[in-house]
């Protein structure tokens, strides 16, 4: 019995097994085979589609109420169905790109989730989520698609991951090549740069300059110069979309808005909308005459169509004390580790509704190319549609090798709960092990007063007796190590010590001239008494006395 060996009836049994094609156990489906609901969770519109489609349904990621309608709750795409846009009152759940209110998030996830817009059944979820995503709504998120959705799985990552995923697949990059993604949204813009295929967190720069931010400028400007159009921000959204544009030159363009309307190719006239005949303003041909052109609500836009979307790389011409977008991606490049910063510049991509300005890219190039060296290359890459590019790096996303690892089932939430989550979706493109450490700089010396105030406050035999004190010790423990050599040398610098002190403030009191090594010392100015005030020191207040006293 012992020298019974169970192998060679095994593989027997695996080759009688595998002969018959009925036994055959089914092979899983890759990732790439997977129909997935990818949802880009956008603070203005939420992109959602299944991996089969070529392009995502844009629907609005908020609640809207009319007019003209005051009973009915107009969610998401429902406001294609309202008959007069004009003063629409929005209730948003997002604040600065994150969930606040979850009372206005549930119900148009209700309405996406929907069976006429993207049913969920089994498919797993790929959610994204803003970056640096604070635990208490990860959790909500969570317990939301588990327990209220019941999906089977889910997978969370930020949009730039995707943009990132799909800008690699499309060109190729290798570990070796950095990328940098510049996402600028509704609330805010985000530069992340990608080094070995991860997130370079001490590199990351958030600015809080959004399209809301430019919608609402704009509001501003027209509700002072024509008409009050404070409570119309659906159609100034129109407005700035249909209208502004991103200009190489500030300072010449608003020397051709200054010049007269003749001769001023700036001015345009939007014709507002009247939701009976127009539902979308336009911009007024003036070669084209109309026959309701009599009747038309004119709105004429000037400086405005470039003041505007100049915020975005000079926040602080409304006062904003926060740096532009070129500022930014410098900032992050330079922060970045050095072999790796020209590999930065060369891929450079661009996503977000802001994107979508005429001349952004232009811009952009114009600004990095005066702030790099002129040795880098510099490119940017700009898809026709930045608003839906990072929803299609989500079925690059699905043809990762470690897709599959990487998502919770359900069975796993309930039995691990949110740790799973966070362990999985936080760690996702970010390891830091990756990249060499930074060298230590060395410990920073303390600064200490005692020493400083010792000459100045206290008198001399009072520091005669600390230093003797001191001395006392230090004679005692060589008593007892049998050692005199360095008590010597101690009570020399004592002596001198106190010979400087008698000369200092002999002299001083005296009035006259001080000899000290060779060299004459004069009587002190004034300028010499205003050095020795304390207050005035600034080895005892280096940061100032203000924030001391």
């Amino acid at each position: 019995m012992s020298d019974w060996d169970p192998r060679p009836t095994r593989t027997m049994k695996r080759r009688r097994s595998s002969s018959g094609p009925k036994e055959i156990s089914p092979k899983q489906p890759k990732a790439s085979g997977l129909k997935t609901l990818i949802i880009d969770n956008g603070s203005y519109t939420i992109k959602a589609g299944y991996s089969t489609d070529t392009e995502p349904q844009n629907i609005p990621n908020c609640i809207m109420k009319a007019k003209s309608e005051r009973k009915r709750l107009f969610v998401g795409k429902q406001i294609d169905e309202c008959r007069d846009c004009s003063g629409l009152y929005f209730l948003l759940p997002c604040e600065r790109g994150y969930i606040t209110r979850w009372e206005v998030q549930k119900p148009v996830w209700d309405h996406v989730f929907s069976k006429n817009v993207c049913p969920i059944e089994e498919n797993p979820v790929v959610v994204t989520q803003p970056l640096i995503n604070f635990k208490s709504i990860q959790d909500c998120m969570d317990e939301i698609f588990f327990e209220e959705y019941e999906v089977q799985s889910l997978f969370r990552c930020n949009p730039a991951d995707l943009a990132y995923l799909h800008y690699a697949k499309d060109n190729k990059l290798t570990k070796s090549d950095a990328c940098l993604v510049v996402d600028t949204g509704f609330s805010f813009t985000h530069v992340v740069p990608y080094i070995r295929g991860c997130k370079f967190l001490r590199a990351i720069r958030r600015l809080n300059v959004g399209g809301k931010l430019l919608t609402n400028h704009l509001k501003d400007i027209i509700s002072y110069r024509q008409y009050n159009v404070m409570e119309e921000t659906y159609v100034i959204n129109q407005v700035k979309e249909d209208t502004c544009y991103v200009c190489s030159d500030i300072k010449q363009e608003l020397a051709e808005a200054a010049k007269p309307l003749k001769s001023n190719s700036i001015v345009k006239n939007y014709v507002l909308p009247d939701f009976n005949m127009i539902r979308r303003g336009f911009i007024q041909d003036p070669n084209k005459k109309e026959p309701q052109e009599e009747s038309y609500q004119i709105l004429r836009l000037n400086n405005e169509r470039f003041v505007v979307p100049e915020i975005l790389f000079h926040p602080s011409d409304i006062g904003m004390k926060s740096m532009g977008i070129a500022e930014a991606v410098v900032k992050s490049i330079m922060s970045s580790p050095k072999e790796h910063r020209q590999s930065l510049a060369k891929n450079i991509i661009l996503v977000g509704g802001n994107c979508k300005f005429p001349g952004f890219k232009v811009r952009m190039y114009a600004e990095l190319r005066s702030l790099l060296p002129d040795s880098w290359e510099v490119k940017l890459f700009q898809d026709e549609n930045p608003i839906t590019y990072p929803w299609k790096g989500g079925r690059a996303l699905l043809r990762t090798h470690d897709f599959r690892s990487h998502l919770v089932t359900k069975k796993d939430y309930e039995e691990l709960g949110s740790t799973i989550t966070q362990e999985r979706f936080n760690n996702f493109m970010l390891d830091d092990s990756l990249l060499e450490p930074e060298k230590e700089d060395k410990p920073k010396e303390t600064y200490r007063y005692l020493r400083t105030l010792e000459p100045r406050v206290f008198g001399k035999n009072e520091i005669i007796n600390s230093v003797s004190d001191i001395i006392k010790v230090d004679n005692e423990e060589q008593k007892d190590e049998g050692g005199s050599g360095e008590r010597e040398d101690v009570n020399k610098i004592v002596e001198e010590g106190e010979q400087e002190l008698n000369l200092h403030e002999g002299g001083r009191k005296q009035g006259r001239p001080m000899k000290n090594k060779g060299s004459e010392e004069l009587l002190p100015t004034e300028e010499e008494e205003v050095e020795n005030d304390l207050l005035q020191s600034s080895e005892l207040f280096p940061f100032g006395n203000t924030s001391y006293l």
